[in-house]
């Protein structure tokens, strides 16, 4: 009777260390779940930007595009810093304009941040009342204070240029002219 009380002594205690095991790798598994939906929050709520106001040309007394940003994710950014590549859509000469910006202060959720680029290599043609089409190559670069993580993103868009005097629209890029892009940067040695 001894022996077969110890044998169910022996058993329980398997059990129970068994049970044990199985609560702790649940209860792991469940922490490790957790900390993974925090992170993908978080990341969520990264800063991103987009436009404002469609973006637009300016013939005043400079000819300068214009683009205004607005953060519409849940973080801050900071550190925001750009550069700007304008450039003949015949993808036939070196860029007529390359610019580099940065802003030091934050942008908080909703707030703007607006990008001017000169484009006084165009002034003479403008003055004509003619420009041909060119496309204009942003490139972000910012940091999320919370998660601390930076983030890139690539805008590419198509100027339709002057024609008649009249300043014609900005669209977005068309995928194939994308390609052709990099592949212009990459045989003019331009790195982005």
């Amino acid at each position: 009777m001894k022996k077969k009380r110890k044998r169910l002594a022996n058993y329980t205690s398997a059990i129970a260390t068994i049970g044990t095991v199985v609560l702790a790798i649940t209860a792991l598994i469940t922490v490790y779940i957790t900390i993974s939906g925090w992170k993908e929050e978080q990341e969520a709520n990264r800063p991103y930007f987009t436009f404002k106001d469609s973006p637009k040309v300016i013939f005043g007394e400079n000819l300068e595009f214009e683009i205004q940003f607005t953060n519409v994710g849940e973080h801050p950014a900071v550190s925001l810093w750009s550069k700007s590549i304008v450039l003949s859509s015949d993808l036939d000469s070196y860029p007529v304009a390359i610019d580099e910006f940065a802003l030091v202060n934050d942008i908080p959720k909703n707030a703007s941040a607006t990008l001017v680029i000169g484009l006084d290599a165009l002034r003479d043609s403008a003055e004509t009342g003619n420009v041909e089409p060119h496309f204009i190559v942003i490139l972000l670069k910012y940091k999320d204070p919370i998660i601390d993580k930076e983030f890139e993103q690539s805008l590419y868009m198509k100027w339709s240029g002057i024609e008649d005097r009249r300043i014609l629209s900005t669209n977005h890029a068309e995928e194939d002219e994308k390609q052709q892009i990099i592949d212009f940067f990459n045989k003019q040695g331009i790195n982005f």
